[in-house]
């Protein structure tokens, strides 16, 4: 054992841990290594077979902003500590950077990340980012095997390990250009350090807890929840705390309320000093006066939660933190209040569902770790008072953690709620060990599970970002059940490129949403519209009503209720599949009706045209539009604007009055003001 706690134990007398009893520590070395390098193999033999996934080119641009120019008004919707490490290595590389457009924020950094990973040099680029950004997997991987080890006990700390290695969502968001493995890594180094402290107070471990806070709030947004999450710990020690023989209680608690409020207050004040940092010290979001589009106090308005809005206002007003983490605070609470649509179990809601998470959760853990979990009530040595602060310090920030999430309305990927995963991976290891030193069947029902979950993940290999487990048909099928990035986050491009050369497809359709150009993989596939190019303005080509196929669809089409509620692939998307390459591209053979489609693509060039003021050919694009698909709503919206622009009143009143009716009767649940039509003659 390496720790003073007293070791499992069971009918039989167990000093020590049965790995210590076994094995030197340069055996357990080596096995923590070879974890790790099998860890590493998985990781990037299965990223490799994946294109640049749908934020990666924006995070990735907007830290060589950083480096090069302090330009923190780029991409401030993260804080910039995981942007940083992934654009270190181009410091060497020096690829050619893009200027940003002054256009608005959130368009900026997907702008200027797709024009720098369209250079020739974009592949190298991408495996730098993505090598770099790893470290923080590889780094949380030791911070589970040394906190269960320190926990509970070297059995503990390999079983961890190994659970993690096997983890197929460690494992597909470990290479990934994001900020959800960078906050999981460093808010479970917090998380621990602060134990640490609690368990033996020094200076230096409350400058370590103090530091892994900083790199915390630095990480990510919902690093913020890390604060209660601490206070909690610190209540629950207080509580939970009894005096030795002969003491006296509540001088003792009062003692030790005072001392960990002030580590709490001593750490809450580092970290935001730790941020500061990471911004250089500068409250301006760009440098030389330059401004984010919209300007920050008028991207505050767009809170509507007055609280959330005056807390806001108030730091901005005083410059308590910087301008740019507090614009990007300002987007996640208008995300989190106002959420977006949600799909799950074939179907779509117009927010974010409080069951959302817990379902995910299930579809996209193994089920030998599900059963683990489901085990740990048996695990009756874990219930001794001797690991009451373990068990606390794993529970509280899992359940907090995850009960917020649950209440947010933002529910597109189980990437969300990854930093509960590090605390669940012990727990579970500590509860199998806990079985197996009970008995021999406990034993072998424990390794079983850990079997199959290791089966199971190998299984699914390389298809970790699509993974679910077997009871929801695999990676194949998780598109049924989840969207987003649970099921494909744009990066198959690869994969399909492959599948048309080895199926020697010549003629092909493609519905896709992804940042590069599917001609950049050598995809000469006919391409469908689709509401990211929409929304980014990428070209649209015209659509003809009847295509045949193969047809390929991106997942992210399936339940996707596009403008006015209305799915223009739904005909497409409710059929079976031929097959599903990657996990989130899905061919469709045969013939197909697509009127839905030719008309969004006819109103969008009539949309285009209305805006350059040509209405005799806007007119045309969008009479053709509403022919093709009469219930579209986009549709009449377009015809009625082309009518006021060529000044014929009645025309578009008429296609005014029924674009109205259509977004009051059809799914009306998901409609919202972007989308309502503008009465003609109103003022713009």
């Amino acid at each position: 054992m390496t720790k003073g706690n007293p070791p499992f134990e069971s009918p039989r007398d167990l000093s020590s841990g049965i790995t210590d009893r076994l094995f030197r520590p340069a055996h357990i070395a080596a096995a923590v290594a070879l974890l790790l390098v099998v860890f590493g193999l998985e990781v990037f033999l299965s990223v490799r077979t994946e294109s640049q996934t749908f934020d990666e080119p924006a995070h990735l641009y907007a830290g060589y902003s950083y480096w090069l120019h302090g330009d923190f008004g780029i991409n401030p919707e993260h804080p910039p500590l995981v942007k940083l490490v992934a654009a270190l290595p181009l410091l060497i590389s020096r690829p050619a950077y893009p200027q940003p457009l002054p256009i608005y924020f959130r368009a900026a950094s997907v702008v200027g990340g797709k024009q720098m990973m369209d250079a020739p040099d974009a592949e190298s680029v991408l495996w730098q980012g993505r090598i770099a950004v790893s470290v923080f997997s590889f780094a949380l991987a030791l911070l589970v095997f040394f906190a269960a080890r320190e926990m509970f006990s070297t059995d503990v700390a390999l079983l961890a390990l190994l659970l993690f290695v096997f983890s197929p969502i460690m494992i597909s968001n470990a290479p990934l250009i994001g900020t959800d493995m960078g906050i999981t890594c460093c808010m479970f180094a917090a998380v621990y350090a602060f134990y640490r402290y609690v368990k033996k107070p020094t200076l230096l471990r409350l400058a370590l807890a103090a530091l892994a806070a900083g790199l915390t709030v630095a990480a990510k947004h919902s690093a913020i929840l890390l604060c209660p999450i601490l206070v909690l710990l610190c209540v629950a020690e207080v509580v939970l705390n009894r005096p030795s023989a002969g003491e006296e209680s509540q001088p003792r608690r009062t003692h030790l309320a005072l001392r960990l409020g002030a580590a709490w207050l001593a750490i809450s004040l580092a970290a935001i000093a730790i941020l500061w940092s990471f911004y250089g010290f500068r409250y301006a979001a760009r440098p030389n006066g330059g401004q984010i589009t919209p300007p920050t106090a008028v991207y505050l308005q767009s809170l509507h939660q007055r609280f959330e809005a005056d807390v806001i206002a108030f730091a901005e007003h005083h410059h308590l933190l910087p301008e740019a983490y507090l614009y990007g605070l300002t987007d996640v609470t208008i995300l989190a209040n106002d959420g977006r649509a949600m799909f799950l179990f074939g179907k779509d809601y117009p927010a974010g569902m409080w069951f959302y998470f817990p379902s995910v959760f299930l579809i996209k853990m193994t089920v030998g770790f599900l059963l683990l979990l489901a085990l740990l009530p048996f695990a009756r040595s874990l219930r001794r008072r001797e690991y009451s602060r373990e068990l606390l310090f794993l529970i509280v920030p899992t359940v907090f953690y995850f009960g917020m999430a649950m209440t947010a309305k933002l529910d597109i990927g189980i990437r969300h709620i990854l930093p509960v995963m590090p605390f669940l991976l012990v727990l579970a290891a500590a509860g199998g060990v806990a079985l197996a030193h009970r008995s021999r069947a406990w034993a072998w029902a424990v390794a079983a599970l850990v079997l199959l979950h290791a089966a199971s993940s190998l299984y699914a290999f390389p298809l970790y970002l699509p993974y679910s487990n077997e009871f929801f048909g695999g990676p194949s099928q998780t598109y049924r059940a989840a969207s987003d990035a649970n099921a494909g986050w744009g990066g198959g491009l690869k994969a399909l490129h492959a599948y048309i050369e080895k199926n020697h497809i010549t003629h092909c359709w493609l519905a896709y949403d992804a940042p590069p150009d599917p001609a950049e993989f050598q995809i000469g596939c006919k391409l469908l519209p689709t509401m990211f190019r929409f929304l980014v303005e990428y070209p649209q080509p015209e659509v003809p009503t009847r295509i045949s196929g193969p047809v390929f669809i991106g997942s992210e089409e399936v339940g996707d209720f596009n403008l006015g509620g209305l799915d223009p692939y739904i005909a497409l998307t409710k059929a079976k599949p031929a097959h599903v390459i990657a996990g989130e591209i899905l061919e469709y053979d045969g013939e197909f009706d697509v009127s839905p489609v030719a008309s969004f693509s006819q109103a969008y060039a009539a949309d285009i045209l209305l805006r350059q003021k040509k209405s005799t050919e806007a007119l045309l694009h969008a009479e053709k539009a509403v022919a093709e698909d009469p219930d579209s709503l986009f549709a009449h919206v377009i015809l009625s604007q082309v009518y006021e622009l060529d000044h014929q009143q009645d025309a578009a009143m008429r296609e005014y009055d029924v674009a109205e009716h259509l977004f009051q009767t059809v799914h009306p649940e998901f409609q919202n003001s972007e989308f309502r039509p503008e009465k003609p003659g109103s003022p713009q």
